[in-house]
């Protein structure tokens, strides 16, 4: 029988410390910890980039996966398992709602990512599950990123510690003010509205170079929220109190025309802007259900006829109606006025930790002022680090190749590599990092041109330290600098403001009838428009007299005033005007700049009107650059365009469009450049691009030389160019081989006549007179009669009163009345 063992003693039971405590003291504690929580990390934005921390992820998540905007397109599902698994541990719901609102054009003012499929709409439907949609970042998504990985932000560990996020976004866009936010935390909220990017970066620049100006100055330059779905603000009086404290009630109200119903003596009213985050489909439902229970009167019809081009809802108006008896009834009852209730509130960085604060314009500026100053220095403190690294290994290898014969016997004879490392280091006196860079160097890079250009390196990035450093000792340059960039900022995405700002008197007023009545459209060269009674039928011949350039007509031609104008400027950007928004030819007959109707550029002239009939026709918009890049868009696409301009063409720093026209895909395209080559290829070999595409190479170009013009033709037709002497040359199209485009072309012009540098080229039409426009603002017609058809050899030709003083900038074609 085995002997009998001992049991071990029992464990003595762990005493545990209970604490008695007020429940009341509890739950106060606990609510507390959660409400900061929930203001923190969930529900309000971060005054410096306008994000809350799942649109940061989101931004950051699609950065890391590489989605910019000239990537291709990833299912949303990716990013937002992408999100779920390494920074937000939340429901996929909250990532991607999220995501939605920053694709939707409607929700924001400058939307951050761009998708592709249903987003929802502006009737309250659902966007698609996130297994159906795509998405990537839109340019001012990637502009909120620019320099994140240069050292400008603190990145902080993810929630389970694994990876790292950004705590801010280097946010070059002034996001919170531009796009605004809506968020419901717990005791408090946030309701700020978007602004004009024109405006609000105006605004700061004048902050950064004025610290002194007051509000009442600001309020000059912004003046007021400017909604994504336009809209009308009734009233400044709310708009001066939210500026001043944060605070403050905007009545915001649809845009209604009443039009004359076609083919019929009655009237309707048609809405064509909403208020901001209005519901298409719930106003039409509420007109209709008060229309029922008669509590709106006068109403015969009702009917959506918003389509791509644009929203439109036609309220048909009985016989006996009043519009003016009407509308307060429909603003008043229905969803086309709302109440918008500003709450600047945002997290505020304060001794190391974030607060909320309710802010007016002023603070929200200096706010993001001083965190793009931060980001500034920051930066430049890592560049000039980079520099100065690279400055020290340039440094070392120079050291090297100078005394290549011995550095290359002390390697060989020595042992092994820390041998070499060694005498490297003790013989130059280099430090670690030198020497293992002349260990790594390889022996292509000591060629004579390898050498000079690391000379050429040392030299460059010298400079470039004692740059940065005098940037970093200057408070005045970094301002200057900070001004700089903010300025490009919104030259990259500023547009024309979208919500019109109104008094309570104004707002009363029902807009004029729009008949769509038959009027003469004119689009100057000097860049004015205006509607002009029907012409008369006498015609203007060319008598080589000088008229203004703000006189002579780009286009001039009939158009209903339910029909559009199509303008092009020089920085392609293009803008669209109805007949009936044209303004009425003023006693001068010089008709109304374009800059006091849209958002035109402040300098250069239209290179294109044109009057369209219908945007499905199957044409297109053909432009031509300075650089030789040539580009075809269908007109559908610019349907849009509107009042605010759309983006026609993406253009390279520096280059400009010179030339437009409107084509039928079946022409030919000759292209004239300022050394006096011309090249005529098929219309065709352009493939059609969308907006936002930059061409192709239309002409090769010697150094120095650029494009001035282009010419849609037809076979048997007459070609006319012109040099800035005021020397012409007519030719036969065929005189120009036919070739693919993307080559020199041929001679047209030789400037060894010394006739001056070509100013433009044109096609001969009897229903057209060509211009000769002078830097003076003047226009000379020339008389064709006068110049004669010549071979593409020959020399061109000065009209006999040309005046000798006279310098053309360019050669155009303007209608003969």
């Amino acid at each position: 029988m085995p002997p009998r063992t001992q049991s071990a003693p029992l464990p003595t039971p762990r005493r545990e410390r209970v604490k008695p405590r007020e429940v009341s003291e509890e739950m106060r504690e606990s609510f507390i910890n959660y409400s900061m929580s929930v203001i923190t990390s969930r529900a309000l934005p971060d005054v410096r980039d306008g994000l809350k921390p799942v649109n940061r992820r989101i931004l950051y998540a699609m950065n890391e996966l590489g989605l910019t905007p000239t990537r291709a397109f990833k299912k949303a599902a990716t990013v937002v398992g992408d999100v779920l698994g390494k920074y937000h541990p939340h429901g996929d719901s909250s990532v991607y709602d999220a995501l939605v609102r920053m694709v939707q054009d409607f929700s924001l003012r400058y939307p951050l990512i761009e998708g592709q499929g249903n987003f929802g709409s502006i009737d309250g439907d659902p966007a698609a599950a996130y297994r159906y949609t795509e998405a990537r970042m839109a340019a001012p998504g990637v502009a909120l990123l620019e320099g994140i990985d240069q050292n400008t932000v603190n990145f902080v560990p993810n929630f389970d510690d694994r990876l790292e996020e950004p705590s801010v976004l280097p946010a070059a866009i002034p996001n919170l003010l531009v796009n605004g936010v809506s968020g419901i935390a717990v005791g408090m909220a946030t309701n700020m509205p978007p602004h004009n990017l024109r405006e609000i970066g105006k605004a700061i620049v004048r902050v950064i170079e004025e610290p002194t100006v007051d509000l009442a100055e600001l309020r000059k330059i912004v003046k007021g929220p400017d909604f994504p779905t336009a809209g009308l603000i009734v009233g400044k009086d709310g708009i001066r109190h939210y500026m001043e404290t944060g605070r403050g009630r905007l009545i915001n109200r649809a845009r209604i025309v009443l039009e004359a119903k076609p083919g019929s003596s009655r009237t309707q009213l048609v809405v064509t802007e909403l208020p901001f985050q209005a519901n298409k489909a719930r106003i039409i439902e509420q007109i209709a259900d008060l229309v029922k229970e008669d509590k709106l009167v006068g109403i015969s019809a009702l009917r959506d006829e918003s389509d791509r081009e644009g929203l439109r809802v036609v309220i048909e108006l009985k016989r006996d109606a009043d519009p003016k008896t009407l509308l307060p009834r429909l603003y008043k009852l229905t969803g086309l006025e709302v109440t918008f209730g500003v709450i600047n509130l945002a997290l505020v960085p304060e001794n190391g930790r974030l607060v909320p604060r309710e802010l007016g314009l002023r603070p929200l500026i200096d706010h993001f002022v001083a965190h793009r100053h931060e980001v500034l220095v920051r930066r430049t403190e890592f560049e000039k680090e980079k520099a100065e690294a690279r400055l020290h290994v340039v440094e070392g290898l120079l050291i090297a190749v100078n005394d290549i014969d011995r550095v290359v016997q002390l390697i060989k004879t020595a042992k092994d590599t820390d041998q070499a490392h060694a005498r490297l280091r003790k013989t130059y006196d280099l430090t670690e990092i030198q020497a293992d860079a002349i260990l790594a160097l390889r022996l292509a890079r000591l060629t004579g041109l390898e050498v000079t250009a690391l000379r050429t390196e040392a030299k460059e990035l010298a400079a470039r330290s004692k740059e940065l450093k005098a940037l970093l000792a200057s408070q005045d340059k970094r301002m200057a600098a900070l001004a700089d960039e903010v300025n490009a900022i919104v030259d990259r995405f500023g547009d024309a403001r979208r919500t019109e700002i109104v008094t309570e008197e104004a707002a009363s007023d029902v807009v004029e009838t729009v008949a769509d009545a038959e009027v003469l459209g004119v689009v100057t060269f000097g860049g004015r428009v205006l509607q002009a009674p029907l012409p008369s039928g006498r015609s203007r011949k060319a008598t080589g007299r000088a008229e203004t350039i703000d006189e002579l007509p780009m286009v001039r031609d009939r158009l209903r005033l339910s029909e559009h104008v199509l303008v092009l400027s020089r920085d392609g950007q293009a803008y669209s005007l109805l007949g009936g928004e044209l303004p009425p030819a003023a006693r001068s007959g010089r008709g109304t700049a374009l800059k006091e109707l849209v958002e035109w550029p402040k300098h250069g002239a239209p290179v294109l009107g044109a009057i369209v009939r219908d945007f499905a026709h199957p044409l297109f918009v053909t432009m031509a650059t300075a650089t030789g890049q040539v580009k075809r868009t269908a007109i559908s696409e610019f349907r849009n365009a509107r009042l605010a301009g759309i983006r026609a063409i993406r253009l390279d720093k520096g280059d400009r469009v010179v030339s437009a026209a409107i084509t039928t895909g079946q022409d030919e395209l000759v292209l004239a450049t300022s050394g006096g080559q011309a090249i005529r290829f098929l219309e065709s070999d352009v493939r059609d691009m969308g907006r936002d595409a930059g061409g192709v190479r239309g002409i090769a170009l010697r150094a120095g030389d650029q494009v001035v013009g282009m010419a849609v033709v037809h076979g048997g037709q007459e070609l006319c160019a012109g040099t800035v002497q005021g020397y012409v040359k007519r030719v036969v199209v065929e005189q120009l081989p036919l070739q693919g485009r993307g080559g020199q072309g041929v001679q047209l012009i030789n400037q060894a006549e010394r006739v001056g540098a070509v100013a433009g080229i044109m096609t001969v039409e009897e229903e057209m007179v060509p211009c000769f426009l002078t830097g003076a603002g003047a226009a000379v017609s020339v008389v064709l009669d006068d110049i004669p058809v010549v071979t593409r050899i020959s020399k061109a030709t000065r009209p006999s009163d040309w005046a000798g003083s006279t310098s053309a900038v360019a050669l155009v074609s303007t209608p003969a009345d």
